[in-house]
């Protein structure tokens, strides 16, 4: 069936009304009999914006291009579900879970989450420009590019982030806690991400200097790193010294804040750009260790 098709076939009947009721209530939907797509019940295409739910349980439901724009989702909790090509733009998820999902190319554009729990969920190629975490946990996440989005105060772990990073915040600072534990960035496409207050445990980036990282105080670093390079007069020197005054000085970014930049910045900006890229890597790491001892 097209997904047109899969859309055209909730705008007439009655069986829409008493999903959307259930769904709102936590009812159970097993004895709607509803028609059963690769061994879930068949809710795609189901237009479901706007919806108001509140501690409802959802499990092994197929929501494959249904729309849940604009729902409020309290203290409900998904499993087994898949969301693949579903739209969740400005969905507010609080205090519920959604475990063994599938998001694959969903939108969650400005979708919000607050003291939820995300387990397992599959987001490649999902739209998440200015998605929104506060005080939730990930684990075993795989997430796509992430264009000016923001995780206050959560956990992060055992997972990956597999897409650009374009202003991109990690917040822990007025949080009781904000980690990120066996964690893997692989992309080395980021553009003025930021780490305020988050603990780093075992996570890595791209090899080599791909992404060149400061984890935390970037200031303090960035300046120290301008004291060291100060014997160096020539142009690279100069180079560094005015890019680390420009970023360490950027609007918005806080004392305690971390900082990373992809090397292709430097090397594509810059004349002598992969000598500059190499004495900034070099130099903040040096600057990175003095600051830390």
């Amino acid at each position: 069936m097209a997904r047109r098709e899969l859309i055209d076939r909730w705008r007439t009947g009655s069986l829409r009304t008493e999903v959307l009721r259930r769904l709102a209530d936590g009812s159970s939907l097993r004895d709607l009999e509803l028609p059963v797509a690769d061994g879930l019940l068949d809710l795609r295409g189901f237009p479901a914006g706007g919806l108001d739910s509140q501690a409802a349980t959802i499990t092994g439901v197929d929501f494959r291009y249904a729309t849940l724009a604009h729902a409020h989702l309290e203290d409900v909790r998904f499993s087994g579900c898949r969301f693949d090509g579903a739209d969740l733009a400005r969905a507010v998820f609080t205090d519920g879970s959604i475990t063994q999902c599938s998001m694959v190319r969903a939108t969650l554009t400005e979708t919000l989450l607050a003291r939820t729990t995300w387990q397992s969920i599959d987001l490649t190629g999902a739209k998440m420009k200015y998605f929104s975490a506060e005080r939730t946990h990930f684990a075993g996440c795989t997430f796509p590019a992430l264009p000016k989005a923001e995780f206050a105060g959560c956990t992060i772990e055992d997972s990956s982030f597999t897409g650009a990073l374009t202003e991109t915040r990690f917040l822990g600072r007025a949080h009781d806690s904000a980690v990120l534990r066996r964690v893997a960035f692989t992309s080395a496409d980021v553009t003025y991400p930021e780490f305020d207050g988050v603990d780093f445990e075992d996570v890595t980036f791209p090899p080599g200097d791909a992404m060149i990282v400061v984890p935390r105080n970037f200031r303090a670093v960035a300046d120290r790193a301008a004291e060291l390079s100060s014997s160096r007069g020539d142009q690279v020197g100069k180079d560094l010294r005015q890019f680390l005054s420009r970023e360490s000085r950027r609007p918005g970014l806080r004392a305690t804040a971390g900082w990373a930049t992809a090397r292709h910045v430097l090397t594509d900006d810059y004349q002598g750009g992969e000598e500059l890229a190499d004495f900034a890597a070099s130099t903040l790491r040096e600057a990175e260790l003095l600051i830390r001892d």
